[in-house]
């Protein structure tokens, strides 16, 4: 899941740059989960509550009240590294957002394929997350980028690292792949999975992975895979 803050004090733009953003991820197939907010003050509130999650924020500089550069500067004070994009209608503050290690700024008003680009680019630079898989008897867990593929025999699921181990358990594959990045897995076979950058080459049956094992690509898979690589590729 991919946790989004957007936070600017004009509804009008909040409104838009959300349903943008919506879309974007929606293409992207992104799982994602988007929070707004109509001020810096109701963003910290928000921010101070445990076990809340954020991966990027969308936020504005000119609000009444603390501005979105006060707002940054607090959350660096307090060890926050939070990818914060910058929504401006200037770019006189481009000084004080390089301060705060701003990631980006996007002029107001936003263009489409502006945004999509600064959140394709920051969903590519974020952490290698942990995900975890549960079953009726037992979990493990793994970080995504540690992956190669997954595949499941006789109703039991493994997860092949890059480390040669292999992680096992009774679920589904349908149930794994809800849990994983969309934009980075991909189904390859009815009982395989294939992390996209562990991919050196596909031929019509078969994927060569970076540790030279191959797996199976069938037939009904194939256009699927060739796409979601070329996309990958493009995101680097």
């Amino acid at each position: 899941m991919y946790y989004i803050g957007i936070c600017d004090d004009e509804p009008v733009f909040l409104d838009t740059i959300a349903e943008m953003a919506r879309m974007i991820l929606t293409d992207l197939s992104i799982d994602f989960h988007i929070s707004v907010f109509n001020s810096a003050e109701e963003l910290t509130e928000y921010l101070s509550l445990p076990d809340t999650s954020m991966d990027l924020l969308l936020l504005d500089i000119l609000m009444d009240g603390q501005t979105g550069i006060e707002l940054a500067r607090e959350l660096r004070c307090q060890n926050n590294s939070l990818p914060i994009i910058f929504i401006t209608s200037t770019m006189d503050f481009a000084l004080d957002g390089y301060k705060v290690e701003a990631t980006g700024y996007i002029r107001k008003p936003v263009e489409y394929t502006e945004l999509q680009e600064a959140i394709e680019r920051t969903w590519r630079r974020q952490p290698n997350k942990l995900i975890v898989l549960n079953s009726p008897s037992h979990s493990v867990s793994f970080h995504q980028n540690d992956v190669l593929y997954l595949d499941i025999y006789d109703k039991e699921l493994s997860v092949h690292l890059k480390d040669g181990e292999s992680l096992r358990l009774s679920i589904s594959l349908h149930s794994a792949i809800s849990k994983l990045p969309q934009q980075q897995f991909v189904q390859c076979h009815r009982s395989y999975v294939v992390s996209l950058p562990a991919i050196i080459s596909i031929w019509r049956y078969g994927i060569e992975l970076k540790n030279h094992e191959s797996i199976p690509l069938s037939k009904t898979y194939y256009a699927t895979v060739q796409n979601a690589l070329l996309n990958w590729a493009s995101m680097g």
